[in-house]
């Protein structure tokens, strides 16, 4: 079964929207061997801003599986949003691209939205 990231940089609400919802559900229902879900770039101030509709997909998505939703911490930092990304318990605060490396190098397959 492939394993899958999911990475959302849209800063089109609709289209994160999607995107954490194919998150959360492809979790649930075991669609894919795993799921990871990263948020790098314009989406991160969803997060930042509290986004009720993306923060209630992200906690469906921690809900589901063992790993929490991954947010960019060098992109946070470069937006000015890495004070209130710090505060945020529901998402793991890393520097993605060495977490995207590894993720190829496991032959994961990247839908980005």
């Amino acid at each position: 079964m492939k394993n899958v990231a999911i990475i959302i940089s849209t800063s089109n609400k609709e289209k994160a929207v999607a995107a954490a919802t194919l998150a959360g559900v492809s979790r649930k229902n075991k669609f894919f061997g795993d799921v990871k879900l990263i948020f790098f770039g314009p989406s991160e101030r969803f997060i930042a801003d509290n986004d009720e509709t993306i923060m209630k997909l992200i906690n469906d998505y921690n809900s589901a599986g063992d790993s929490k939703a991954i947010a960019c911490k060098l992109v946070a930092t470069n937006l000015n949003l890495l004070d209130r990304l710090d505060k945020v318990s529901s998402v793991k605060l890393d520097m993605v691209g060495p977490i995207i490396k590894d993720l190829a190098e496991k032959d994961y397959e990247f839908l980005t939205f």
